[in-house]
């Protein structure tokens, strides 16, 4: 009996025992099931900030988000160009010539584009391999993957007027009018552009604002109609600074677009330099308008960088060797008019260049009272003067890189204008007018000598004071 009692107690402890363990096993079999969701939800959360921990979206300087802008523009315009080359009621030499203006632009665009470091990312890419995202797009991006809209893979903002016509360039045919309207801003824009960029941007900003100048001036003789430029060489410094007025809108001259004057200087198209005695800075400007006896106020201690008075003092002297080769030409040829008038054009220059370099407190020196010309010239003064006027584009391009920020809107203005004299001399325009060859090579031209000009060279007509 006591046996049994024994047995059937130590069966209910056992039973007790075995509930309790089962409880445990219970217990530590939830606790591993949380452990593992904890782990599961963990390695989620970390994978997701994994995968979002991608480079922050890089922030631009104001200069760099132009560029950024400007190779939008580019290539929303090069599309443009295309797309309105290709209308049926085109004329075949003007969709010739929109096919050049799209190859420029396309140009254009890959050398203001800034330096991107490749580093795709798989959700990143689009259905090319390319990368959507600005620092994965590769410099040489054609204009179809680009230029659609105003989103290209960059995310430049468009100025005004480019924008409209990217985003409407697949809604609304593209025609030549809108295309003129929307290059001529876009040149105006890229001159402002170069005047607060860097200085290796600045030269390419301005110089692809020269070319679309030139291409805007060229689509409106096409189409009979004026291109809304004023001419280039009243194009000012406080033009290019102004917040939103531009030159076009302020100026009341317009670049030619009717026939040549037979006995103006023409470009490789047909297009006439212009033939009044307008300075090539507008007097609203400013420093333009400065006094020169400003300088009597001056202590003896120049003013402003060094490279701005060098730079000035050299422009000044290449205009007075301009405004003299022309009058030496004027008197070799039977009809001196217009080489008259692109004299004073050159001494308006010079006059702006002595301006400025006295506000600078530069003492400036009159012109010499003659250049040595030599035998090329009189042979063939078109070409030597054809030259010289490209030697001066290269001149101002060197200037624009070089001088302060201070003076970079004189320099880009003064290069604009340069660039279109030697257009109209009948330099080929290419995409990137002035940057090509050496700066301030004059290759024997009209060299400076402090004496008069030999007895030998045939004398100035007209004004020739300096």
């Amino acid at each position: 009996m006591i046996t049994r009692v024994q047995t059937g107690g130590q069966q209910v402890r056992g039973g007790r025992v075995a509930a309790v363990a089962g409880r445990a096993v219970r217990w530590s079999a939830g606790l591993t099931g949380l452990f593992v969701v904890v782990l599961l939800v963990a390695g989620t959360v970390v994978g997701i900030g994994l995968r979002s921990a991608e480079p922050p979206a890089p922030v631009y300087s104001a200069a760099e988000q132009a560029q950024l802008d400007a190779e939008g523009r580019y290539r929303a315009l090069a599309a443009d160009a295309r797309a309105a080359a290709l209308q049926p009621a085109l004329e075949p030499a003007l969709g010739e010539s929109l096919a050049t203006v799209a190859a420029d632009l396309d140009a254009q665009a890959d050398a203001v584009s800034l330096p991107r470091s490749p580093a795709p990312t798989p959700e990143g890419t689009d259905a090319g391999g390319a990368s959507t995202t600005s620092a994965g797009t590769a410099p040489a991006a054609t204009a179809s993957a680009s230029s659609t809209s105003a989103g290209t893979p960059t995310d430049p903002v468009p100025a005004p007027g480019a924008s409209a016509g990217a985003s409407a360039g697949a809604q609304v045919p593209m025609d030549g009018p809108r295309l003129l309207s929307m290059l001529r801003d876009s040149a105006l824009q890229s001159l402002r552009d170069a005047v607060d960029a860097e200085p290796g941007p600045a030269r390419v900003l301005a110089s692809a604002g020269a070319n679309q100048w030139r291409q805007a001036v060229l689509i409106g003789q096409s189409l009979g109609t004026e291109s809304g430029l004023p001419a280039a060489d009243t194009l000012s410094a406080a033009d290019l600074t102004a917040d939103e007025a531009g030159p076009a809108a302020s100026s009341g001259t317009t670049a030619p677009t009717g026939p040549a004057d037979p006995a103006a200087p023409t470009g490789p198209a047909g297009v006439t330099a212009p033939a009044s005695s307008a300075s090539p800075t507008d007097p609203a400007d400013p420093a333009d308008a400065a006094d020169p006896a400003a300088s009597d106020d001056c202590a003896g201690t120049p003013l402003g960088a060094e490279a701005d008075r060098q730079a000035l003092l050299n422009a000044k002297r290449a205009e007075d060797e301009a405004r003299y080769g022309y009058e030496v030409a004027a008197a070799l040829q039977p009809d001196p008019a217009a080489a008259l008038a692109r004299s004073v054009v050159h001494q308006a220059a010079a006059d702006t260049a002595a301006r400025r370099l006295a506000e600078l407190c530069v003492p400036v020196a009159p012109a010499p009272a003659g250049f040595a010309i030599g035998q090329a010239f009189r042979a063939d003064p078109e070409a030597a003067l054809r030259e010289l006027e490209q030697d001066h584009a290269e001149l101002y391009a060197g200037l624009v890189s070089t001088v302060s920020l201070e003076v970079r809107a004189w320099a880009v203005a003064s290069y604009n204008a340069a660039v279109q004299r030697s257009l109209d001399a009948g330099t080929p325009l290419d995409a990137f007018p002035g940057l090509t060859g050496s700066a301030g090579d004059q290759n024997g031209a009209a060299t400076p000598e402090a004496t008069p000009a030999p007895e030998d060279t045939p004398a100035p007509v007209g004004p020739s004071g300096g």
